[in-house]
């Protein structure tokens, strides 16, 4: 049952504000490396709804976090809030291809919020932008703070090749700088979709880059076919070497499952890319060809060993090779959380009236930046509302009755925390 000053918080949270909040976000283009423009929008919205505590960090050229603090009386626990601005809307899904047109973030007639940018990550972050301003605005004073903070560069970019400089970090390159430069709080709340259910271990990824030697050989020239190790060309030859990590990976995925009390951990391994000769030119063989290797890593598991396994794969097939490691971020279990999953879970019951859902094993799979704060010792848990699917319509979605009630929920363990 709600008390009285819970229920006057949440009949302050207006369900239009929210949703045309959350679409205004989503119609951002501010893609990983250059967010500067949600930054300035969230920023702007802070200042005319009366935060008069938020700020920029300033990481680089037009990758800035914004902060806001609303400041509570004294003598309480402080709850940071956390969503990532950046977002794959706007990136290229080929290099030199600009990214598709159209609209970015619409609500139907069936009030579903469509847009990549709302479900990863504006949306929960739009959820506790506007509980938090309820929360300011019933002229409640809480005694611990509730601190606001939409970071950059969470998506999983790493620096590699061509591709180097501030606008190619990712995983938790804007929250490390927050805790790095005055953001400490008792817990943190990642606002991210997780179908509702609640996480605080995460898993860590490691980047690789693999890559063998060729020959460049003309057409017309080339040898006939016989042992692989004799083929000039590099491409022919990671055939074998993928292959051989696609049956790595399914091994690796058996030997480093963990159950946890919150759910499973299944640390998968992907290939992501590949580059090799040259396009416009296929009469020359590649003298080189490199693959790119996401592998997910369980918080016991030392990257090292990873690379040892990885490194063995591809020299078992006889064709050398070389194995580095462009990007590296480690996962974390959660210490001392259980006041801020409990209040998680009596949020959900109050506005939900059921315990929260199992988790899912993918949300226990992935690294998010819940990693960065229990890494600093801050105790962290992710929860937030779901994506959906349908099959009327291509695209998942965020439905707007789930925003407003995470927007409910986030309230609720704010008040639950810093009172």
């Amino acid at each position: 049952m709600l008390r009285g000053e819970e229920e006057t918080v949440l009949k302050l949270i207006d369900e239009k504000e929210l949703v045309d909040l959350a679409v205004a976000m989503g119609n951002i283009t501010a893609p990983s490396g250059h967010e500067q423009p949600m930054a300035d929008f969230v920023l702007q919205w802070l200042k005319d709804n009366g935060f008069e505590k938020s700020y920029q960090q300033q990481l680089a050229e037009g990758r800035a976090n914004t902060i806001s603090i609303l400041t509570g009386r004294g003598g309480g626990k402080r709850l940071i809030f956390n969503s990532h601005m950046d977002s794959e809307q706007g990136m290229p899904s080929r290099l030199g291809e600009a990214p598709p047109p159209g609209p970015k973030a619409w609500l139907d007639e069936r009030e579903r919020i469509f847009g990549q940018a709302v479900q990863n990550d504006r949306g929960p972050m739009a959820a506790f932008m506007i509980a938090t301003k309820a929360i300011k605005n019933s002229g409640l004073t809480l005694r611990g703070d509730v601190i606001m903070t939409m970071v950059v560069g969470e998506i999983g970019m790493g620096p590699v090749d061509e591709f180097r400089g501030h606008k190619y970090i990712g995983k938790g390159y804007g929250s490390r700088h927050a805790v790095a430069h005055g953001v400490v709080g008792d817990y943190a709340l990642i606002a991210e979709t997780t179908d509702f259910g609640v996480t605080w271990i995460e898993a860590g990824a490691a980047y690789f880059k693999v890559s063998l030697a060729g020959r460049g050989t003309y057409t017309p020239r080339l040898p006939p076919r016989g042992a692989l190790k004799d083929n000039p060309n590099a491409i022919i030859k990671m055939t074998a070497v993928i292959q051989a990590i696609e049956k790595w990976a399914v091994e690796y995925e058996k030997k480093y499952t963990i159950e946890y009390p919150v759910g499973k951990m299944v640390p998968k391994v992907s290939i992501g890319a590949i580059r090799g000769g040259i396009p416009y030119k296929p009469s020359t063989t590649a003298d080189r060809c490199s693959i790119y290797v996401d592998v997910r890593v369980p918080p016991p598991v030392e990257f090292v060993q990873v690379e040892k396994e990885l490194r063995e794969v591809v020299l078992s097939q006889g064709l050398g090779g070389e194995v580095e490691c462009f990007m590296s971020r480690k996962g974390y279990e959660g210490k001392n959380i259980e006041p801020l999953v409990e209040a998680i879970r009596a949020a959900h019951e109050k506005v939900r009236g059921t315990p929260p859902p199992t988790i899912d094993t993918p949300e226990t799979s992935m690294w998010r930046d819940v990693n960065i704060f229990n890494e600093v010792g801050i105790p962290a848990a992710t929860f937030g509302m779901p994506r959906k699917s349908a099959p009327d319509v291509a695209q998942r979605f965020v439905e707007a009755r789930d925003i407003v009630d995470a927007a409910k929920m986030y309230a609720l363990v704010a008040l639950e925390i810093c009172s």
